[in-house]
């Protein structure tokens, strides 16, 4: 039975996937032609980008640009004025511009907010560059030749991927800013944190498939559960599919953690290591997890696939680590072995 929930399709678990080893679970199983969320839902998908935007938008109270955010050496402007749309920068019509002359090819988004950065940091007009993106995805939403150029491939922070996925992923950068932002008294809402959980988890199976496009290969999942959303994704060959369960799929690598931990994980601002000792995250299936690792480390991505690799390689590294240095005081080593235990569940 299917539910829908805020522009992602929502699958009550089944009783028996039927699926056991390397095969995905048939709920996130992708066929040929899967793209993920802007094809099972496209419109729904927009809607829940534009509610992310909404929500980060309608969170921002009175603070001063200079203001310290949780990030070190960052400043409150410094966090806003890369989401904002800018002349400076490359915004939604500048890529949709690219897609339709079938430009795939992108300037490195370091250099992109290096110049926004520089002319805009206080810039007293960021709120309105904010509602600007927002409005540019509004529009784009109801363009009549949405679904053809949602399909086209584009060159971006996620590499060459369909421009609407690209156009989703900046939910996840709005639900950082949220978390980021914190010190100026601005509260992520847990509908922004899940929305940016659902696109990151989106964009890693965007790069998976990227990654293995045009290879047979093993199917490559990845699901994360939190208190308020369980979320995977699965990608086979050029394809990959992202749904909401009731619980986690059997068989698949899996974390389970609260959304704004794996937020921070993947986006860098919290330690891998701290969060498995004290055991916030827990996980399941170690083999797996380190192959999505691998794939995160090999790609291109979205600023925070990088730190989720990182967080799944944490794991390896330091059970290797225990187990092969004997010279590891005897409580250090069972203090990890502990830690990783819970970790794996």
């Amino acid at each position: 039975m299917l539910i829908p929930v805020r522009g992602v399709t929502k699958m009550r678990k089944p009783s028996d996937s039927g699926q056991d080893g390397a095969m995905p679970p048939a709920e996130i199983a992708p066929v040929a032609g899967d793209r993920g969320r802007i094809s099972a839902d496209l419109e729904g998908t927009l809607q829940a980008t534009l509610d992310a935007w909404d929500d980060l938008i309608g969170s921002l109270g009175s603070f001063d640009l200079r203001d310290p955010s949780r990030k070190s050496g960052r400043s409150a402007g410094r966090i806003l004025v890369v989401l904002g749309s800018w002349p400076e920068g490359r915004p939604l019509p500048a890529i949709r511009a690219d897609a339709l002359a079938g430009i795939t090819t992108a300037e490195p988004l370091r250099d992109i907010e290096a110049r926004v950065i520089e002319a805009h940091e206080y810039d007293p007009g960021i709120i309105d560059a904010l509602r600007r993106a927002r409005e540019d995805i509004a529009e784009w939403a109801d363009s009549a030749d949405l679904h053809t150029e949602s399909l086209l491939p584009v060159g971006g922070a996620l590499g060459v991927v369909p421009l609407g996925t690209l156009v989703a992923a900046s939910a996840y950068q709005c639900a950082v800013a949220g978390l980021d932002l914190g010190p100026c008294g601005v509260q992520a809402t847990p509908t922004l944190l899940d929305a940016g959980l659902i696109a990151l988890i989106d964009a890693v199976g965007a790069v998976a498939a990227q990654q293995h496009a045009g290879t047979p290969g093993d199917p490559i999942a990845l699901a994360v559960r939190t208190p308020t959303i369980t979320v995977a994704t699965c990608s086979a060959g050029a394809a990959w599919r992202t749904e909401i369960l009731e619980d986690l799929p059997p068989s698949i690598p899996s974390l389970t953690a609260p959304t704004a931990d794996v937020l921070d994980i993947a986006s860098g601002r919290a330690s891998a290591f701290s969060a498995y000792a004290d055991g916030r995250i827990q996980a399941d299936d170690l083999g797996g997890l380190l192959r999505v690792a691998r794939m995160l480390a090999t790609a291109p991505g979205l600023p925070g696939t990088d730190g989720l690799g990182t967080a799944l390689a944490a794991y390896s590294t330091s059970v290797d680590v225990a187990r092969r240095a004997g010279q590891v005081a005897a409580s250090a080593a069972q203090g990890i072995g502990r830690a990783w235990r819970r970790w794996r569940g």
